[in-house]
């Protein structure tokens, strides 16, 4: 049974709105409890009064505090909850959540209602912070009360509870319920005025009624509320994409695109400007400095500075900070499974006379510590840069390792890490980690495209990447992005703060896929290591396939991974990680990335998994019936 009390100064007024129709035959029926309570009737005011002046003055007058809690506190008497717990209770306001159907769906969940109707300039505030669950409002208007509101509401939550319609279809089915506006109805006679009912509702066949009122009901919705059907094509493409090329970009949070949209509206002066609009962008802009410096523990030890992204930021650590630290030595180390920017940015390096080597690697993508170790020179080596996890492979390097290495040799020697595809992810912290420079790319953790920073230690001298105005402390010249800086660090707080739960998730969701391929195929090869390897990355080879052919393949059936690394897939090389760890031609040139992100869902993955594997089968049948038949030739 479901029980709405309504708190009303005008009882009457909504008793009146269910007395008749649905609403009263489901009261009748025992399906609804609907009861309408006199705020006046529990007034302690000689005069029977229920307003006040407002403190501080102002027009008009504000329903007091005692009678409504009085009147509260009798109807929980009255009708005391079975299991001790307060019903959910919602005020009526202009300044509340904006009551839709989904809204309507949640409070139909409750199993009791109390709703509040204001009246005059408001509520005491000590109202809505001693009982209010949650403010609702149907529109940006004004009307006389709350009562009206308060009958649309309860009168929309009953239609939703068991029993009050005929059939769950009759609301299911209407506008609003699913998005889309309701199709058009027609009844009898079948021609008025020249017009007549469209011929396939006529015919019988519910199959083809089905579908004229789905294509109708999207061409209603298009044509009178073009917001409302791109909500519905919105869905619609994430219901029927499967998008696992996480690891090259991730889809943007809608929370990070409205804030970049405020802060274009609001903040667009210019952070260097010295007048006021200036001033607030430019503390917005240190705002988001300091709390990208929290997220990564280098509060007080170092210096954030926001670039294009991490493939700028790469280029500057061996273009502006290593020849700025001359003093170091001219050798330098990176690992031999680095990202492109890292790895072409280095080796760029010899031609200024700095000796650059490559750190091995073992079978699972991992620096070999004991081989790395024995190339660290205690005078000479200037750099080192190893990433924190490989974009192609998910392998988590042992940086706390790598450090410690470096500092009992060179206690002075720079260390960078590429942190792309772990923060956000993974636990980065420049303080544990024991670097001096990190680089962080906006759109690997579903914020905007062409922004990121480098963190830099405080230690270390540099050499500004851009001259000209002198924004970030004189070393990268040019009017920051705001918007996107902005998004960034909305991205940043929302994936941080939910790192532990997306780990267990996508933990969850790589498995699903690694199970269905060891089930599912003989021929396969993880070259993603079992242990020590990042949950967002899954790379898998089927051997004698080319990797370009399977990912068209699956392309077909809308899943979308990818070959390699982004950065590197459109060069006809063979891939270097893969190389770096000894993998064979064959088993290189049948690699595809499975990469994942928070907002990937069981049922996608069952789903792509069990459309590669059965697309993996069918491609190793038909590579099967080439090769007999070119043996027979």
């Amino acid at each position: 049974m479901k029980r709405i009390d309504i708190l009303t100064l005008f009882p009457d007024m909504c008793g009146a709105a269910f007395s008749e129709s649905i609403v009263a035959r489901a009261i009748k029926a025992g399906h609804i409890e609907i009861e309408c309570h006199q705020i006046r009737d529990y007034t302690e005011d000689r005069q029977g009064k229920v307003d006040d002046y407002p403190y501080g003055g102002g027009p008009g007058l504000v329903m007091s505090y005692q009678p409504v809690k009085s009147a509260y506190d009798a109807v929980l008497d009255k009708h005391p909850a079975e299991d001790g717990c307060k019903p959910y209770t919602i005020y009526m306001s202009p300044q509340g959540t904006r009551f839709d159907q989904q809204v309507a769906k949640r409070l139909a969940a409750k199993d009791r209602l109390v709703i509040i109707c204001g009246h005059y300039e408001g509520m005491d505030e000590r109202v809505i912070e001693d009982i209010v669950d949650e403010e609702i409002s149907l529109g940006d208007f004004v009307l006389t009360g709350g009562e009206i509101p308060a009958m649309a509401v309860a009168d929309c939550v009953a239609r939703l509870v068991p029993g009050v319609l005929a059939s769950s279809e009759a609301y299911e089915n209407e506008s609003h319920s699913d998005i889309l506006l309701e199709y058009a109805q027609f009844t009898r006679p079948e021609t008025i005025s020249g017009k007549s009912v469209p011929d396939v509702l006529l015919r019988g066949n519910h199959g083809e009624i089905e579908q004229w009122r789905r294509e109708n009901a999207i061409a209603r919705t298009q044509k009178k509320r073009p917001d409302l059907y791109e909500k519905y094509m919105r869905r619609e493409r994430e219901a029927n994409t499967f998008y696992f090329d996480n690891s090259a970009t991730t889809r943007q949070r809608y929370q990070v695109a409205e804030r970049m949209a405020r802060v274009s509206d609001v903040l667009y002066g210019n952070p260097s400007s010295l007048h006021g609009l200036g001033f607030n962008a430019e503390k917005e802009l240190v705002s988001c400095r300091k709390n990208l410096l929290e997220l990564i523990g280098g509060t007080g030890s170092g210096n954030i500075y926001f670039t294009s992204g991490a493939t700028e930021a790469n280029n500057w650590v061996f273009r502006g900070i290593l020849p700025a630290n001359p003093r170091l030595g001219k050798h330098v180390i990176v690992s031999a499974v680095e990202h492109p920017s890292v790895m072409e940015s280095a080796l760029s390096m010899r031609d200024q006379g700095y000796e650059v080597e490559l750190a091995p690697v073992d079978s699972d993508g991992r620096v070999n510590i004991e081989r790395f170790t024995a190339m660290l020179r205690p005078h000479e080596t200037a750099l080192v840069s190893i990433m924190h996890v490989n974009s192609e492979t998910g392998t988590v390097q042992p940086i706390e390792e790598i450090v410690r290495a470096v500092r009992s040799i060179k206690p002075d020697t720079i260390i960078h890490c590429d942190c792309v595809q772990s923060f956000g992810k993974l636990d980065v912290n420049v303080k544990k980690l024991g670097v001096d420079l990190i680089s962080v790319s906006a759109h690997k953790i579903h914020g905007p495209r062409g922004t990121g920073f480098l963190y830099a230690d405080k230690r270390l001298k540099m050499k500004p990447l851009l001259y000209g105005g002198g924004q970030e402390g004189g070393m990268r010249s040019g009017t920051e992005n705001l918007p996107a800086i902005c998004g960034m660090d909305k991205a940043a707080g929302i994936i941080c703060k939910n790192a532990p739960g997306n780990y267990e998730k996508v933990s969850e969701l790589k498995r699903i896929f690694t199970d269905a391929i060891r089930d599912g195929l003989r021929t396969y090869v993880f070259n993603s290591p079992e242990n020590g390897c990042s949950p967002y990355i899954l790379n898998v080879s089927f051997p004698g396939l080319r990797a370009e052919v399977i990912l068209h393949t699956l392309e077909q059936y809308n899943i979308y991974v990818s070959v390699g690394s982004a950065c590197s897939s459109h060069k006809k090389d063979r891939s270097t990680v893969l190389k770096a760890m000894g993998v064979d031609n064959v088993v290189t040139d049948g690699a595809i990335r499975i990469s994942f992100s928070a907002d990937n869902t069981k049922a996608q993955c069952e789903y792509a998994s069990k459309i590669l594997v059965r697309e993996i089968k069918a491609l190793y049948a038909l590579h099967s019936r080439s090769t007999r038949k070119q043996q027979k030739q």
